[in-house]
């Protein structure tokens, strides 16, 4: 599986979780669960099957752009799913996201 190849490459771990806490980085752990949050050497990362408000990728890929970052094609979720999630999370960092959202929105609407 790519995904645990490249997590392997990150040296990713478990974000939060001692040591001893048995986990195999493997596709059959991958496939397992839903939400994954690793540390890793380039930073944290959140692997989300269904992030909060969504029925996961196909419902984000409908309305989803590739979009090109120093060469490499990335899918990114429209603004509109974007806000979606950050409310359905409700966390602090998560309503502070939509006021920047919003601004976003509003600047190209506008």
């Amino acid at each position: 599986m790519r995904l645990t190849d490249a997590l392997r490459e990150l040296g990713a771990h478990l974000r939060g979780a001692s040591v001893t806490v048995p986990f195999q980085l493997d596709a059959e752990s991958l496939k397992a669960g839903d939400h994954f949050t690793f540390t890793t050497n380039a930073g944290s990362l959140d692997c989300l099957g269904t992030p909060a408000g969504t029925k996961g990728f196909p419902d984000l890929d409908a309305a989803a752009t590739d979009e090109d970052l120093d060469g490499l094609t990335v899918r990114v979720p429209s603004l509109e799913d974007l806000i979606r999630m950050r409310r359905a999370a409700g966390r602090s960092k998560d309503l502070m996201a939509l006021e920047w959202l919003g601004a976003l929105r509003d600047e190209i609407e506008g």
